[in-house]
């Protein structure tokens, strides 16, 4: 990985280049913009006409890493101070943030759930789907998205996808002690708050 930066990094020259031929009237590759040190490699070489990031790929492989490490801290933290996974928790999803960390807090969102990305061959993330309880090894968390206007707007294939995780979730064949999203569901129900 580091002989690859390196190489990257030496093709660093492209963007007087790039500069030249926009001058010029001419074509500047598109790219992905963004940090070495928290993208990857795959922002090098710089010079190209950057985007932020494509909605269709969040949470990016990093961030749904480090995702998972902030859920499991989250998850540890409460079981130590009450002895209990939490049925609920909240997560903050803001447009800025998102496209900093190329989707962490849906990452987080989805590792609390005991979900994962599922992605087609292009790499595009298709859909959430949910673990298996044996896998998970403990119960789902409900969790409660409270997203920015510019998050709903920027990123609605997200929210999409969410959405239906959830439902998979409220709907899954799956004990309600180890799914809070169902149990939490079916109290709505019952309450007469949803259909």
């Amino acid at each position: 990985e580091a002989f690859k930066i390196k190489g990257l990094l030496h093709g660093n020259t492209e963007e007087m280049d790039s500069a030249l031929a926009l001058l010029d009237g001419g074509y500047v590759e598109p790219g992905v913009g963004g940090d070495l040190i928290r993208d990857g490699a795959g922002v090098l070489p710089t010079g190209r006409n950057i985007h932020s990031l494509d909605p269709y790929r969040m949470p990016s492989p990093a961030a749904w890493e480090r995702a998972k490490s902030i859920a499991a801290q989250i998850l540890d933290q409460h079981l130590q101070s009450t002895g209990e996974f939490p049925e609920t928790v909240a997560v903050t999803m803001w447009g800025l943030d998102a496209i900093k960390t190329r989707g962490e807090s849906v990452g987080v969102a989805l590792a609390l759930v005991g979900a994962e990305p599922v992605k087609e061959a292009t790499g595009r993330i298709v859909k959430y789907q949910l673990m298996p309880l044996e896998k998970l090894g403990r119960p789902r968390v409900d969790v409660v998205c409270s997203m920015s206007g510019i998050f709903r707007d920027s990123f609605a294939n997200v929210v999409d996808l969410l959405d239906d995780l959830f439902e998979q979730a409220s709907l899954a064949n799956e004990p309600m002690e180890m799914n809070y999203i169902k149990k939490h569901t079916q109290d709505l129900q019952e309450e007469g708050s949803i259909g």
